[in-house]
């Protein structure tokens, strides 16, 4: 009986942490699409390198997860979440262009007579960063729910 109850009480447990970081998921979204907006206010740019590592590390997650055809046991999920991380590769890179695009701005800075220049391409590097955000929150999002309807299939297995 006990076993049983640890079983179920695991599986819960399981099924509302995965609920839990999608809502967390949306709450960093929103948050790093806040860090985006206000670095174009103050003219520093923070974390893109860091979010390039991270978008890619979510990538080869996504991909390494989706080579466990034992466990998805079904070929859509494997697909979706190779697609997934297409999405994921697709953000981190999107985040090198944002990159890129701060250190046009830099130079554009030091130029008075490139100012509508500078504004353009501020704006078009915050238009990017929070795509960027947006295809990473996108990928994340469906990879746990994927997660969920596999932890759902085997929720007769014994933990």
């Amino acid at each position: 009986m006990t076993s049983f109850t640890h079983g179920t009480i695991s599986k819960r447990t399981l099924f509302a942490l995965l609920g839990t970081l999608r809502l967390f998921l949306a709450v960093a979204a929103i948050t790093v699409i806040t860090v985006e907006i206000i670095e174009v206010y103050m003219q520093k740019e923070v974390m893109h390198l860091a979010l390039f590592a991270m978008f890619f590390l979510i990538c080869n997650f996504q991909i390494n997860l989706s080579r466990h055809t034992s466990v998805l046991k079904k070929e859509e999920r494997i697909s979706r979440l190779f697609i997934l991380a297409l999405f994921s590769l697709a953000a981190a890179f999107f985040e090198l262009v944002d990159l890129g695009f701060d250190q046009v701005t830099q130079n554009l800075k030091s130029n008075p007579l490139l100012t509508a220049g500078y504004q353009s391409i501020c704006i078009l590097e915050t238009a990017v960063g929070i795509l960027a955000i947006l295809l990473i929150t996108y990928s994340i999002d469906r990879m746990l729910v994927t997660l969920r309807s596999t932890a759902h299939d085997y929720r007769t297995v014994n933990l």
